[in-house]
């Protein structure tokens, strides 16, 4: 198996994937909502019997849904259908695939035929439907959202697009990255042999001054810290393999195994890659051999087709162009140089890729496709949670005294030795964020508490500093028992670009706090092959390529660890574990069986009503016709709903969708057949995770 074989084993993050399975066990407490189906049947005071289709949100503000919601209600035998406008706080469990609906209120009540019982019929909704909670398929709500109803919330950050170094290589290579220049230090308990702090891999210095590198299960020597490593012809000492032993058991450091989720090597047997070592931000473009190229169907495009990354040759002009973090670069050679490429100015056969092409995961990193419009919806949507107040920190330290650096733009200050962010509001105001949570105190050594607001002006931090990412972590509603929390895709690097794209990291590259016995490195942009890709049904995703084994560093504890973290699917807030947090329902509202390897959800129950955004309600039959409700049993043909066009959209994901994957941890990934998977989305990921040099990341 070659490189590009490599590709059908990558280890992928999910964005928005929807379905699970119904056995899936919940890591934290579950509410009383039951799984729900769609459409409902509510109860109201004056007896008539009413049937609720499934509401299709219009808007998400924080964790507020907006929501036009048509039903169908039965009097004297009699069907007379209608909508409303409901909004509600909402509990959105992205791990779960459901959206909670708490604390409603009706609105603009639209009953054609009848308007005297408008008042009525709105009080007696708002007072039925708060008696307990309902649940929308995540899924569902993503299909109602229209951009629109998003940009004037999103955020333009003030990006950089600086290309980092960029290796090509022909032959199976590996990158290893240092946070800037060695620094040496103790190997935990041992003064010596010497260990390179300021970097996730163990490399060992020995008395004579030989440097040794743990990877993929064998020792590499090499007469520098950067190298050039090759595989030792006899093993280190004894000492060596103890201290290696003890910090891999202890998970300081990541072993770089280099396995998938089956054990099995991402290398091909007795294929040993080359190992480059950087100290500043870098990509590895690789290939297996010369490049090979194969046309883009439709396009003037060519990929190079073994090479696991997205590379890419404009006939016209001759020109590379690769795609790395989420940003497109070129260059006439692909030795380079490199320089970025704003999205506006790709070449337009890059939108033209078909979405069943073997590179169609590019789609959602090209400005103005429905892949990239539905990963900026997507990455809008907060992941919420309940949190107790009585809930405290973990793990907080310092690496000494506390070391303040003012934040730039700002009168705050922030704890540059310390593995949780640490704000300084003022000397007698602190704050810290954890796992999506914020604390605060009156002293910078706590004790802490569960905050219950946050001052703005942490919310004008810059990009320009490492903690920037902390702003995408807010609060959204408090009682005297809990507090509920959420954060967006930014908490764990992914940001809406000035193109309209979803881009990885900042760009910037910020200075890591490094002492030979600690290390706290800054959220990086570069060096673990992080990219984008979109499939059907899975919506968009993330991965890493083949030959960047290392965990991202930074993002509020995205990436590293000992379990493979689903940036936007998987929820953060069961590191808090079952008592402290709640984070929804568990409810689907669809039934998934499974044939084989294959799954296919279906919605449960007759659900084929719509209502619009201008209150209107419309019906879809089995042949896709589109009808106008008008009053009492008038449904008036419609040619074509364009004044509601995402209708159609709500209605495919109500219905039957094959192939739709699992989210579980663990879980094997799409196959190419399904063109759901990354080209440079390797599962290149050690197993087991490490904590750090010193003190360890931070959150």
């Amino acid at each position: 198996m070659g490189l590009k074989g490599l590709t059908a084993i990558c280890f992928i993050l999910h964005f928005g994937s929807f379905a699970h399975a119904a056995t899936k066990e919940k890591t934290s407490a579950s509410s009383s909502a039951a799984t729900q189906s769609w459409p409902i049947e509510v109860a109201l005071d004056s007896k008539q019997k009413v049937t609720l289709f499934q509401p299709q949100v219009e808007s998400i503000e924080n964790n507020l849904i907006t929501a036009r919601t048509a039903f169908k209600l039965q009097k004297d035998g009699k069907d007379s259908f209608g909508s409303f406008l409901m909004k509600a706080d909402s509990m959105i469990d992205k791990d779960q695939a459901t959206v909670t609906l708490r604390t409603i209120k009706v609105a603009d009540m639209q009953l054609p035929g009848d308007t005297s019982h408008r008042e009525e019929l709105t009080r007696e909704f708002e007072k039925s439907l708060n008696k307990k909670q309902h649940v929308l398929p995540y899924r569902n709500v993503v299909a109602s959202l229209e951009l629109s109803s998003l940009d004037k919330k999103r955020k333009s950050p003030d990006l950089k697009n600086d290309p980092p170094q960029i290796i090509f290589s022909t032959t199976p290579s590996l990158l290893i990255m240092i946070s800037g220049n060695p620094v040496m230090g103790p190997s935990g308990k041992y003064k010596t042999p010497e260990r390179v702090v300021n970097t996730s891999a163990l490399i060992l210095k020995d008395s004579e001054n030989s440097f040794y590198l743990w990877a993929l299960g064998k020792w590499f020597s090499a007469p520098s810290a950067t190298g050039p490593f090759t595989p030792t012809k006899s093993n280190p000492t004894s000492k060596i393999t103890m201290v290696k032993d003890e910090l891999v058991d202890n998970k300081t450091v990541d072993p770089l195994a280099g396995r998938t989720a089956q054990g099995n090597s991402i290398y091909p047997p007795g294929v040993t890659p080359k190992i480059f070592i950087a100290t500043k931000p870098t990509e590895l473009l690789q290939s297996e051999g010369e490049p090979k190229f194969s046309a883009v169907e439709k396009t003037g495009l060519l990929y190079v087709s073994n090479s696991p990354n997205s590379v890419f040759l404009e006939t016209s002009s001759q020109t590379y162009y690769t795609l790395i973090s989420g940003r497109w670069f070129n260059a006439k050679s692909l030795q380079g140089p490199w320089k970025h490429v704003p999205g506006g100015s790709l070449p337009k056969d890059f939108a033209k890729i078909p979405t069943n092409s073997p590179v169609a995961e590019v789609l959602v990193s090209v400005p103005g496709t429905p892949q990239a419009k539905e990963a900026l919806i997507t990455s809008q949507i907060p992941q919420t949670a309940q949190v107790a107040r009585t809930m405290k920190p973990k793990d907080l330290k310092c690496d000494g005294p506390v070391k303040w650096q003012k934040i730039s733009s700002t009168s705050l200050q922030y704890a540059e030795n310390c593995n949780t962010p640490l704000i300084m509001v003022n000397p007698q105001q602190y704050y810290i964020v954890q796992d999506g949570v914020w604390f605060n105190s009156s002293k910078e050594s706590g004790p802490w508490e569960v905050s219950i607001a946050v001052p703005d002006q942490i919310y004008q931090i810059p990009t320009s500093s490492p903690l920037y990412y902390v702003t995408y972590v807010k609060i959204y509603s408090t009682s005297p028992d809990y507090v509920v929390v959420g954060y967006t895709p930014g908490y764990h690097g992914t940001f809406v670009s000035a193109d309209g794209t979803i881009v990885y990291g900042t760009g910037y590259s910020y200075a890591p706090y490094t002492t030979a016995t600690a290390w706290y490195p800054p959220p990086a942009t570069y060096g673990f092959g992080v990219g984008y890709g979109w499939g059907y049904d899975s919506g968009f995703y993330m991965g890493f390529s083949m030959g960047a084994v290392m965990y991202p560093w930074g993002w509020g504890s995205c990436c590293w660890g000992g379990t493979y973290v689903n940036i936007d699917v998987t929820n953060i807030y069961h590191n808090w574990g079952k008592t402290s947090v709640i984070t929804g329902s568990g409810g689907h509202g669809m039934v998934v069986n499974t044939i084989g390897d294959t799954k296919f959800a279906r919605g449960i129950g007759s659900d084929n009503v719509y209502a619009s955004h201008d209150g209107g309600v419309y019906r879809r039959n089995g042949k896709g016709d589109w009808s106008q409700y008008n009053g009492p049993n008038t449904w008036t043909p419609v040619e074509r709903p364009d004044n509601i066009q995402n209708l159609e959209r709500n209605h495919e994901a109500r219905a039957t969708r094959p192939d739709m994957p699992h989210t579980n941890r663990g879980a094997a990934p799409p196959s190419p057949s399904n063109s759901n998977y990354l080209r440079g989305g390797g599962g290149a990921r050690a197993g087991g995770g490490f904590h750090g040099g010193g003190g360890g990341f931070r959150r």
